[in-house]
């Protein structure tokens, strides 16, 4: 009874809170994922291509939900943060998340979120797009700063890479590069590439290696170490991760 009341009140969000619908436009993107939530996180809008990724029959089979139905441990809490930080007015811009999903995917995107204002110009929720990374770095070429130092990264991840190197291609200083970087992307150069590796390990885990295996080819030269840095950036063990991919 509790979640039908939920979902009575998440499909009359634009009516009950007086906020403008979205465009139509949102449902021809063929790159980025529009969506837009209320103020306990439950989807209110989601874009074509949202659901069409999710396996969703209809667009009302988002309505509703939170991001805990679709994603799995700290994915979700730190969407969540994210949130509730852009609804109390600070615009997100350009944030490089790393998304699994529940089928064992790994999404790379690049996510914008403003405060979704109604008519009286309250805060009633949060609205955003996500594209992905790859895509939107290829795009940037021209304007992007770290353009080579991403692509240097992406290309040689599995070896030691220098802050010094990266700072130097981008014609910074080290200490500058690092805090434009982080205010780019939302995560320090060498979290990136310590996601790369981990980005690179899921894959590997997918395609049948062992853990070992998978560590060692991602770059990682100590299993102990690897198990601790896939759990903290995908919310659970290499062995889990395994286990979940197998599962009808």
């Amino acid at each position: 009874m509790i979640r039908a009341a939920c979902l009575d009140d998440a499909t009359h969000f634009y009516d009950t809170q007086r906020v403008n619908r979205p465009s139509e436009l949102v449902n021809t993107f063929t790159d980025s994922f529009y969506f837009a939530k209320d103020l306990l996180g439950r989807f209110v809008y989601a874009n074509q291509l949202l659901f069409d990724y999710f396996d969703l029959a209809d667009p009302e089979d988002a309505i509703g939900k939170t991001d805990a139905d679709f994603f799995r441990g700290e994915i979700t809490e730190q969407i969540r943060r994210d949130d509730l930080s852009v609804m109390s007015g600070r615009a997100m811009v350009n944030k490089l998340e790393l998304i699994e999903d529940g089928r064992g995917e790994v999404l790379w995107l690049i996510t914008s979120k403003i405060a979704l204002k109604n008519r009286d110009g309250l805060i009633v929720g949060v609205e955003g797009v996500s594209r992905s990374a790859r895509h939107t770095e290829m795009n940037m070429k021209p304007y992007n700063v770290f353009y080579d130092c991403i692509n240097y990264m992406q290309k040689n991840f599995r070896q030691g890479i220098y802050i010094e190197t990266l700072a130097s291609m981008a014609c910074m200083s080290v200490s500058t590069f690092e805090r434009k970087f982080k205010k780019q992307f939302g995560y320090s150069p060498k979290q990136h590439i310590k996601r790369l590796r981990i980005q690179e390990s899921c894959r590997l885990l997918r395609a049948g290696l062992t853990i070992q295996q998978a560590a060692m080819e991602s770059g990682f030269c100590d299993q102990s170490y690897f198990t601790r840095e896939f759990r903290a950036i995908m919310g659970k063990t290499p062995k889990k991760f395994q286990r979940d991919i197998t599962l009808p």
